[in-house]
This record gives C-alpha cells, sequence and structure tokens, in this order.
C-alpha cells in the first residue's frame, strides 16, 4: 500500500534486452506509474557497448527530465545489471550509484551490514557510519560477493558495476530485486535521489592497468609487498596499502591478461593520482 500511496514515476529502459520479457508482469502488480522504453527483445544487438549504453543513458534522461518522473532505472541486455538516473535526467556513475542506494538501505535498515567489494571508495564506510550500518569488504568477483551474502546475514551487496544482491530475493546479482527494492526505498524516503546523492561527500578513485609479462606477477607482488612495510595492509584481495592520512592504494594481478590493476583513493582527484603515479612505478621497476 506504502507504495501505491507514493505515487512514483518512473522510466525504465529495458535496452531490449531479456528484462523486456519478465518486467511487464512485475510492474502490474505493483501500482507504480512505470513509462517503459525499450521494451521488445532486440536479437540484433544482445550485448552492448560503453557507447551505446551512453547514448541509452543521455535518452533515459531527457525522458525522466520531460516526464516528470522520481527516477529513471536502465536495464543490461541479460537483466542483471542496473544503471540509475536521478529526477533531474542526470545519469550517476556506477560507483555513485552504488553509495546513493547504500545510502538508502543504511538509512533504512537498522544495523545494516553490506558487503562491498575492496575497490570501491572507502566514501561508503562514512555513509555507513553515519547511518550506524558497516561494511564487510569482499574480494572484487562477482561469486565473492555473493558467497559473502549467503554465508552470513546481509542487507545489501553491490559490485560498483550496476550489479546489486538483493538477499530477501536470493543470493545472486538480479537486476528485476535492485529495481523493485529501490522503488520501496525512493517511496519511503522524503528525498529525492539527487538530494541524496548531494549530501553524500565526493569519491576520488583512480584506476590504471600496467603492463605486466606474466613471469614477474610473483616478483611484482612480493617487491609491493616489501615497499608497503610499515604501512597497514590489506590482503582480502591483491594488496591494499593504507597510507597514514588514510588514502590507499590497490594492487591487483589479473588473472586473464599481462597486467596489474591499480586502484588509489585520495581526498582530492590530484592526491589520488600522486598515489597512483607512485605505486605504477614501483610495479614498473619490479616488471622489468
Amino acid at each position: 500500500a506504502k507504495l501505491k500511496d507514493a505515487q512514483l514515476k518512473v522510466v525504465v529502459d529495458c535496452a531490449g534486452g531479456v528484462a523486456a520479457m519478465v518486467l511487464p508482469t512485475l510492474l502490474s502488480r505493483i501500482g507504480v506509474e512505470v513509462l517503459v522504453v525499450n521494451g521488445r527483445l532486440n536479437d540484433h544487438h544482445p550485448t552492448e557497448t560503453r557507447a551505446s549504453r551512453r547514448t541509452g543513458l543521455r535518452k533515459l534522461g531527457a525522458l525522466v527530465g520531460s516526464s516528470g518522473a522520481d527516477f529513471g532505472v536502465r536495464y543490461d541486455p541479460i537483466g542483471e545489471r542496473i544503471r540509475l538516473v536521478d529526477e533531474t535526467g542526470a545519469a550517476f556513475g556506477d560507483q555513485r550509484a552504488l553509495l546513493v542506494y547504500l545510502d538508502l538501505i543504511a538509512a533504512e535498515v537498522a544495523d545494516a551490514r553490506v558487503a562491498l567489494p575492496v575497490t570501491t571508495t572507502r566514501v561508503a564506510e562514512q555513509v555507513c557510519r553515519f547511518h550506524g550500518a558497516s561494511v564487510t569488504w569482499v574480494a572484487t568477483t562477482p561469486d565473492d560477493l555473493v558467497r559473502a551474502i549467503a554465508a552470513e546475514a546481509h542487507a545489501f551487496g553491490g559490485d560498483g558495476r550496476g550489479g546489486f544482491v538483493v538477499p530477501e530475493a536470493g543470493p545472486a546479482i538480479d537486476g528485476n530485486a535492485a529495481f523493485l527494492r529501490l522503488l520501496g526505498l525512493v517511496a519511503r524516503t522524503r528525498l529525492t535521489l539527487s538530494q541524496i546523492d548531494a549530501r553524500i561527500p565526493v569519491a576520488h578513485v583512480v584506476r590504471r592497468e600496467v603492463d605486466t609479462p606474466w613471469a614477474a606477477k610473483g616478483q611484482v607482488m612480493r617487491t609491493v609487498l616489501e615497499a608497503a612495510a610499515g604501512r597497514r595492509v590489506d590482503t582480502t584481495d591483491g594488496i591494499r596499502i593504507v597510507e597514514d592520512d588514510e588514502r590507499w592504494v590497490l594492487v591487483l594481478p589479473d588473472p586473464a591478461e599481462a597486467v596489474t590493476r591499480v586502484w588509489a583513493e585520495g581526498g582530492t582527484e590530484a592526491e589520488a593520482d600522486e598515489l597512483l603515479d607512485e605505486w605504477s612505478a614501483v610495479l614498473q621497476q619490479a616488471g622489468r
């Protein structure tokens, strides 16, 4: 009843994918005004590119803005991941969408525990602390996120790439469950998505790939551990080094390619870039 009372209006882009097959049945039961676009299965484009996703989000944003909708959602072609657009028509980046969703969950669920990959901005911890929630940090593969949620009670999980786990619906990344849970959260909050976004600190996370020959990967990680001596080190996945001022860098060898991925977060973009440069140089030196 609360969902109907909120009189939400939402625009949903099925992107011509499998969500188009399931969504009409779901929507008929929940009493929300939904404008569905690209709601027919498109066999010609079973996958999406970054460019097509960007174009789709831009069109979705324009529709949300012109129709006066509360927010917009765009599914990926297989219906697993969703992207969000706020009521002004502005699209959230994946990490920002995760923080907004996280804020809604943590505000509603008392003492919530949420599972997030170690590559997520530590602004997520600030959001959780503000609401009395806590974070379980997990390794970066979707399986690790799902396993963590299946093993212990968590209110929510997100992979930072548009994938959300809603435990009540099952321990899997599920676009429909994420959308329906979001509808309920937005119906019950008195804030718009842009207002929630505005109260969350800006995150400065940068990433890079450093070419690393297969034969050198072990040596590179040993060198990183040696260079990290005296600092806080977390080995949940790869090696995460935390500086005294809470800046951090994560060094993670890619299992399938001859590269090492590096993430860094700082209080400003410049601080994050500086840290990224510093540790990329360590990797390049070790890989020679």
